[in-house]
């Protein structure tokens, strides 16, 4: 027990430092160097080289107990940070996920649903196969299913929910909590990886804005801000679509088992009709099953 504890601590020692201290220390050398230079010498090597001397020099620093206090300050300054770029992550996970009722969001859902409904328009009335072809894949890029939400990441996600609903009549926020309680623990183990994946490329565009705040006082952090923000992004969208894929092929895969734990004995695959009396049974028959009005 003494052993799985210390490797238990020891895992998330190495998360801790990976996903908060290392970049917060990234990040409060880049504010030392912009206190140093500012604006006007932004890239002036000699004189950070300078600064740094005199600090090697100080007295304080020198002394065991003047070093070891000016660590801890360090340490706990790299901890602040990196807690406030992972309150930041879950607010751009927010953003990432917001379902676009509301103006602005509302205007990119309603520009994401007409570029979604052009091109399956194009692709259900072109009779030139490579115009179909091309509008398909169009489509397919904007949304795997009729755009909905201001976000690619939203309707990603969204995307699950509704091709489980027309596939299946299941409601996937009713079904999971049950689902996961009869999938094995190496899927639960790929889901939590994923799910870890995706906050991961938020807490990273979280990053590249507080470094885009830096900008106001030392402009080479705008650059970095953007570099940041393009690997996040596109690290946040593998991620919802790997998230999704995986969230869809559970269900795929532990529907009929689902199922049989409640007495539907399924010939081949899990029909509509069968899928929404599931959903109601788990609603505690709040909902008609066969209502369109159900899912």
């Amino acid at each position: 027990m003494t052993g799985f504890l210390g490797a238990i601590g020891q895992k998330l020692a190495d998360r801790w430092t990976a996903a908060l201290a290392v970049p917060g220390l990234a990040y409060l050398a880049a504010v030392t160097v912009a206190a140093v230079l500012g604006q006007g010498r932004a890239l002036s090597y000699p004189g950070l080289s300078r600064q740094v001397t005199v600090w090697a020099d100080s007295p304080t620093l020198r002394s065991t107990g003047g070093a070891v206090l000016i660590l801890a300050l360090i340490l706990a300054g790299s901890v602040a940070v990196g807690l406030a770029a992972s309150a930041a992550g879950h607010l751009v996970e927010t953003l990432w996920t917001l379902p676009g009722k509301r103006w602005p969001a509302s205007w990119l859902a309603d520009r994401r649903r007409r570029r979604s409904q052009t091109a399956g328009e194009i692709a259900n009335s072109s009779d030139d196969p490579a115009k179909v072809s091309s509008a398909i894949a169009r489509a397919d890029r904007i949304c795997l299913v009729e755009a909905d939400c201001p976000t690619w990441i939203c309707d990603r996600l969204r995307a699950s929910r509704v091709r489980i609903k027309e596939t299946y009549g299941l409601d996937l926020a009713t079904i999971w909590p049950r689902l996961w309680l009869i999938i094995p623990d190496t899927t639960r183990t790929e889901l939590g990886t994923a799910r870890d994946a995706f906050s991961a490329a938020a807490r990273l565009t979280a990053w590249a804005v507080l470094y885009l705040i830096l900008g106001i006082w030392w402009w080479p952090a705008v650059p970095v801000a953007v570099i940041v923000s393009i690997t996040g992004i596109g690290n946040g969208r593998r991620a919802a679509g790997n998230l999704a894929d995986l969230i869809e092929s559970v269900v795929d895969l532990h529907c009929t088992e689902l199922a049989a734990h409640f007495g539907e004995q399924a010939n081949g695959p899990l029909t509509p009709a069968v899928g929404r009396r599931l959903t109601s049974r788990m609603r505690k028959g709040r909902w008609d099953p066969d209502s369109p009005l159900a899912l």
